[in-house]
């Protein structure tokens, strides 16, 4: 044994780690400190029945399962989406009219519905390429 130790370059450090390790009490062990942990509380979903373990360490202890839980979310992100669209408010750019449009838009508008059509036919002029139409005999 005092080959190993020796080859190892520090010739009294496994010694010295032996005899930590053997003055060890048997309630300090690895073992032993498992037992000690609280034990888990069972408890069972009041929605669905299905019977959960839950850390006693936890400040706050469900009363609910996981899945009970996420599919109460997803129900109130469904309600609160399908709740009646706000009105929103906007100043027209052109003419400072005050406008309100629905919040279901895809897009908000930057216009008045009165401003609006001839701010679209000024873009078709100064960008868009005018479409010239054959008469037909």
């Amino acid at each position: 044994m005092e080959q190993k130790e020796k080859k190892a370059g520090r010739p009294g450090l496994i010694a010295r780690i032996r005899a930590l390790l053997s003055r060890k009490k048997p309630e300090e062990s690895p073992l032993n400190q498992e037992e000690e942990k609280p034990n888990r509380i069972k408890k069972t979903c009041k929605e669905c029945g299905k019977t959960f373990t839950v850390d006693p360490t936890w400040e706050h202890i469900p009363n609910y399962c996981k899945e009970c839980r996420q599919r109460f979310s997803r129900e109130k992100e469904e309600r609160q989406r399908a709740g009646k669209p706000r009105q929103i408010r906007r100043t027209c750019r052109n003419c400072g009219k005050v406008f309100t449009f629905p919040s279901t838009l895809p897009h908000y508008p930057n216009y008045c519905s009165n401003c609006r059509k001839s701010h679209q036919a000024s873009m078709k002029e100064k960008y868009g390429r005018p479409v010239q139409r054959q008469k037909e005999n």
